[in-house]
């Protein structure tokens, strides 16, 4: 299913995650998307999603991508790390991102994309 004829079942757009939906437009453009705070974590994104932009807001954080709202789905794999922690030898990793978040004191997770 393309992520516009997701946008079209309004049943499957979660404001409280994804807020209100900004444009009815399609074709390519910039969508943001909450990103779990995991080391090992699963997205689906727009087959060919660009990735520019990842950040920390109000304790939540986010992703920002290019996106072809013509695509179909598909699941990308990331993995976060924080400083000092064993990163896997065996794994293509692309550095997206830093996100800070504060557990009485702040405590930052590097965000990597699993590559194939």
């Amino acid at each position: 299913m393309s992520i516009t004829e997701t946008l079209n079942k309004n049943d499957d757009w979660d404001e409280k995650i994804r807020g209100p939906i900004m444009s009815s437009d399609s074709g390519k453009l910039i969508f943001k998307y909450q990103i779990p705070v995991l080391e090992n974590f699963e997205m689906h994104l727009p087959a060919g999603a660009e990735i520019i932009r990842v950040e920390d807001q109000g304790g939540m954080f986010w992703l920002w991508a290019v996106v072809n709202t013509e695509a179909v789905m598909e699941k990308r794999k990331f993995m976060s790390f924080k400083t000092g922690a064993k990163m896997p030898d065996n794994v293509n990793l692309k550095y997206i991102g830093f996100c800070a978040v504060h557990v009485q004191m702040e405590l930052g997770l590097y965000i990597f994309e699993v590559m194939p």
